[in-house]
């Protein structure tokens, strides 16, 4: 961690200052150290270059989560920048590269990092992310040469953080927390008066299929098996929808006919197969994963205050909401 992070750190549990006792430095970062809170005295360690500030013992769901997508990121760690500048701003839409340039960015479940990249690159003046698993290792890899990013080990819904956010937002996170509508709450908490919040979820509509077909067998099978397995399950899985995708929906395309979820398998076309393999086993093992209607996502911007938002069909199988505090 940069020094200067601390400006932005509260303890996950009082929310009080904390005060930072550094060991091991390499060049800019502190390497490991301490995170001491005054107002509770409890202590946080630096650890690899990371704050891990996580509140306490984690709920078995919720660590359960953390350490499959923890192992998904680790396993899929490679960064394609132009690939994913290009998903960014359709899972954030209406929003584009001005939005973030000179703002201070709060990146809620940041992975293996792609996007806090993008957003450096976006020309942010800090852009911090947080996630609950030990993927917060690989984002600091994949971003520790950006002078303007960030990285923390935290939980979504008690996050240590200070506020005063310009823009806040989670791609592909909520739906997989216990509670999505006050992990929401949470992030929109940390932005100023004037800010933005912003997120992408899946949407329950047109993914009845999913609910009813593939769930169960994530539920009581897949999210169980050893990620090898899995990972070659995922592997012929998006074999069969490449196979659909080139010899039924592009000539179907061709001839001006749009079969049932043309619009995202096309999308799946133009990300590539590698991508296309982490999204089967993403859906493949996480413990938990909400199918979210319109109506409910709505609901959380409401119950944020924000106002001027925008919320986006995405290739007609999710949302991507925009929201303004007055």
């Amino acid at each position: 961690m940069r020094e200067r992070l601390l400006d932005f750190l509260r303890c996950p549990l009082c929310h009080g200052p904390l005060a930072l006792t550094a060991g091991r430095r390499e060049g800019a970062h502190v390497m490991e150290g301490a995170l001491a809170c005054a107002a509770c005295a409890r202590s946080f360690p630096v650890a690899a270059g990371i704050p891990r500030l996580l509140p306490g013992p984690l709920p078995p769901a919720v660590a359960f989560t953390a350490q499959s997508f923890g192992q998904s990121w680790k396993i899929w760690k490679d960064i394609h920048d132009e690939r994913y500048r290009w998903q960014f701003l359709r899972w954030l839409q209406p929003l584009q590269p001005e939005d973030f340039k000179d703002r201070v960015i709060l990146d809620g479940g940041c992975g293996k990092g792609r996007h806090l990249r993008v957003v450096a690159r976006f020309g942010a003046r800090e852009c911090i992310g947080v996630d609950l698993s030990e993927a917060v290792e690989i984002a600091f890899a994949n971003t520790r040469e950006f002078e303007n990013v960030h990285v923390v080990q935290g939980d979504l819904s008690r996050l240590p953080f200070s506020g005063g956010f310009d823009l806040a937002y989670s791609i592909g996170v909520l739906h997989h927390t216990p509670d999505p509508a006050q992990s929401f709450a949470a992030l929109a908490a940390q932005v100023r008066s004037g800010g933005t919040v912003a997120c992408w979820v899946y949407g329950r509509e047109n993914n009845g299929w999913i609910v009813y077909l593939v769930n169960p067998v994530r539920i009581g099978l897949t999210r169980y098996l050893p990620a090898f397995v899995v990972r070659g399950l995922a592997w012929v899985l998006a074999s069969v929808l490449f196979a659909a995708i080139w010899l039924l929906y592009v000539p179907l395309g061709k001839l001006g006919l749009k079969p049932f979820y043309a619009d995202y398998l096309l999308y799946l076309r133009d990300l590539g197969f590698a991508e296309t393999r982490h999204i089967v086993y993403d859906h493949l093992i996480a413990p938990t994963a909400f199918y979210l209607r319109k109506e409910e996502v709505e609901r959380w911007f409401d119950a944020a205050g924000l106002a001027s938002r925008t919320l986006s069909w995405v290739q007609k199988v999710s949302w991507a909401g925009v929201g303004k505090k007055p």
